[in-house]
């Protein structure tokens, strides 16, 4: 009974530890615009980087930037955006696809592509599409207040709208398990409201708390990245896409005496334990696979059956690598091997066509139809 017990908890952890999600996707915005907000760009720019290095193409990546810090004039180093003042990590990289720049970052766009209400003219490229397989990432940086986040400084987002925008995604079959999270002043009331199954959410305040910013670059004069967004990023650069790191070590990259704020997070209503997730669920894009020490029988591709079929199951198996004898005698073997099968469907073409004594051009016009063939 012992063993039995050990092999159902065995199986019932490998269960809740392997996703049983179809395709990654990443929604990441910023929210902010101006020169004095550089840091809110190097925020989301760095979850960018990392997702994309993590597997997920931009083909699967909507990435909404408020304002263009690469190529302001202010930009000291042009066409790079760093995370630290020693210039350490370019996150802007050398091929960033941005999906909705500038004033197209509204509310009412992000809201549209998380519900997939979209014009029908709207580029494939500007689309979530997410199914009831997918894994959704959302990440949100900005100014923000209790219950709500601003948008370019002339509207508001609030927890509310968000709420109701994950649900209708529930309803619609647009995500299978989601990672919400957001980097702003209160950022844990903004995830208050939420009521749909299959979230994980995690905010960089607790309400009554501001977020706060890293340090400040002299170079450019403004604060270059806000800390938890740094520190997400320094135990992202240690994961790779067949690494072990879970979320629940990532709940805890940011602890209070480094990030000077409480990170939040909310996991009633996902359905796995955190500690048991695998961080490449969200940030990353490939499937784990185990590889068969063994070879697998396959059995036969239908009930009927044919000439050349001899009944035997096909094996499946590696080959490994193979000394130059070897190679030359199973050479030897193909060719010969391919020389009785012509000889067998010249006798089949001959008995079909001129039955069994051919003349001997019946037998040249066989000949070349079996090479034609």
């Amino acid at each position: 009974m012992g063993g039995q017990d050990n092999d159902k908890e065995a199986k019932a952890k490998d269960f809740l530890t392997s996703g049983n999600h179809t395709s990654n996707w990443a929604v990441l915005v910023d929210t902010s615009r101006f020169w004095f907000n550089y840091r809110h760009v190097a925020n989301v720019l760095s979850i960018y980087r990392s997702v994309k290095r993590l597997g997920i193409p931009d083909s699967q990546i909507i990435l909404m930037i408020a304002d263009d810090m690469a190529c302001n004039p202010r930009n000291p180093h042009p066409a790079a955006v760093y995370n630290n003042a020693n210039q350490q990590i370019d996150v802007y990289g050398d091929d960033v696809e941005v999906d909705y720049r500038g004033y197209e970052v509204t509310v009412e766009n992000f809201i549209r592509v998380l519900t997939g209400r979209l014009p029908a003219s709207t580029p494939r490229s500007k689309k979530l599409l997410t199914d009831a397989g997918s894994n959704v990432l959302i990440y949100l940086t900005g100014h923000g207040g209790d219950g709500f986040l601003k948008f370019q400084d002339s509207e508001e987002i609030t927890n509310v709208d968000l709420a109701d925008a994950i649900q209708q995604m529930w309803e619609k079959q647009r995500y299978h398990e989601m990672l919400f999270i957001v980097d702003t002043c209160q950022a844990a009331s903004l995830y208050q409201k939420f009521y749909s199954p299959n979230v994980l959410a995690i905010g960089s305040s607790l309400v009554g708390e501001d977020s706060l910013s890293h340090h400040v670059d002299p170079a450019i004069g403004v604060y270059i990245i806000d800390r938890y967004t740094y520190y997400a990023l320094e135990f992202l650069e240690h994961v790779t896409p067949s690494s072990n790191h879970t979320l629940g070590q990532f709940l805890k990259v940011c602890p209070k005496y480094l990030c000077l704020s409480t990170v939040g997070f909310r996991s009633d209503l996902f359905q796995r334990d955190p500690n048991r997730v695998f961080i490449t669920d969200f940030f990353g894009s490939q499937k784990r696979i185990e590889m068969a020490a063994d070879p697998i029988a396959l059995p036969p591709p239908s009930n009927k059956t044919s000439r050349f079929f001899t009944g035997k199951p096909a094996v499946l198996s590696v080959h490994h690598s193979e000394t130059r004898t070897t190679k030359r005698r199973r050479d030897h073997e193909n060719k010969t091997n391919a020389v009785l099968f012509s000889k067998e469907k010249q006798t089949i073409i001959n008995n079909i066509c001129f039955g069994s004594n051919p003349t001997p051009r019946q037998v040249v016009f066989s000949v070349r139809f079996i090479f034609s063939v």
